[in-house]
């Protein structure tokens, strides 16, 4: 075997480990995150009955119409959430995240009675604009412990048209 040959070989072997060893790290990386977000153990089993998805009215805080799973941009729409469901002694949330993972709405922090008298999560226009931006949209309601999500308890997706 030449020493041009060994050469090349050490360089492969080595570009080699060096790929394996990033893979290992993302790997490692993404499994602490894992069980940091969902923890073992920690599911409850409850699961949040959302009442549906409507058109919403800003005007007098209503829902009108029928549940619905696509929305055109110029409707604002709201989440109704019926909180009795959940357990009061659970710590929960609701949110709606737009396709960029931007939280477009929420409530809560706190208990499912403290949260009773706002049963209707709308989704937030953006500031500056009368549209809603187009995209996929997800409901969830979750249960936190110490301040983290710790479980779905409740999830809608929401398809907004460009038209």
């Amino acid at each position: 075997m030449s020493a041009a040959t060994y050469d090349q070989l050490r360089t492969l072997y080595r570009t080699l480990l060096l790929f394996a060893t990033v893979g290992v790290v993302i790997l490692s990386v993404g499994l602490l995150q894992f069980v940091y977000f969902e923890r073992p153990g920690q599911e409850t089993g409850v699961k949040a009955h959302i009442a549906g998805v409507f058109k919403y009215d800003p005007q007098t805080h209503q829902t009108v119409g029928p549940d619905r799973s696509e929305f055109a941009r110029s409707e604002v729409f709201a989440a109704v959430v019926d909180w009795p469901s959940v357990p009061s002694n659970l710590i929960v949330d609701a949110r709606w995240y737009d396709t960029f993972g931007s939280m477009r709405g929420h409530v809560g922090p706190g208990h499912s009675t403290d949260l009773a008298s706002e049963s209707t999560i709308p989704v937030e226009v953006p500031q500056g604009s009368t549209l809603v931006l187009p995209g996929r949209y997800t409901f969830v309601v979750e249960r936190l412990q110490d301040g983290v999500p710790v479980e779905v308890l409740g999830r809608r997706l929401v398809l907004v048209d460009r038209s």
